[in-house]
């Protein structure tokens, strides 16, 4: 079996450029300092099967959303409202839209033991230190494998 987790990726990547509110949204880490606000970049956490029909597979692919701002943007008080705004209406709609348009089936909120968590932190970035956040988001994907019969 294999999985096809690009389709994922790709459906949270399109789901954070239609919230526009970031200068650059990009799948997998930055070597250089992101420019911008705000910056986001995709990246997967985890990917299981758990459930498998004659047909088809039930996923799970955990992705990884990080949002940057650079910690030296004044005033303080900012970087810490400005990136917990930009979660709480991640959060909300991924909440409201959680099949991203018929991509995925839902957000494995509670299934398998999974939830959306946000974890809070502060990154260097080629020498610029950030606060950042990780976004976990787990999504239950239905057939991104195919068993061999």
């Amino acid at each position: 079996m294999a999985f096809d987790i690009t389709t994922t990726i790709n459906a949270i990547v399109s789901f954070l450029e239609k919230r526009g509110e970031y200068a650059i949204v990009q799948i997998g880490e930055p070597k250089s300092p992101p420019r911008g606000d705000l910056a986001a970049a995709v990246f997967v956490s985890d990917a299981s099967v758990v459930g498998v029909t004659l047909q088809t597979t039930v996923e799970i692919h955990e992705v990884t959303i990080r949002l940057y701002r650079n910690m030296m943007d004044e005033p303080e008080e900012d970087n810490e409202l400005r990136i917990s705004q930009a979660v709480t209406g991640i959060v909300s709609d991924l909440l409201g839209d959680y099949d991203l348009g018929g991509t995925i089936r839902n957000l494995a909120v509670g299934e398998y033991g999974r939830t959306i968590s946000a974890t809070y932190g502060y990154v260097d970035v080629g020498g610029t230190m950030y606060r950042m956040v990780d976004i976990s988001v787990p999504l239950i994907v239905d057939g991104s494998a195919t068993p061999v019969q």
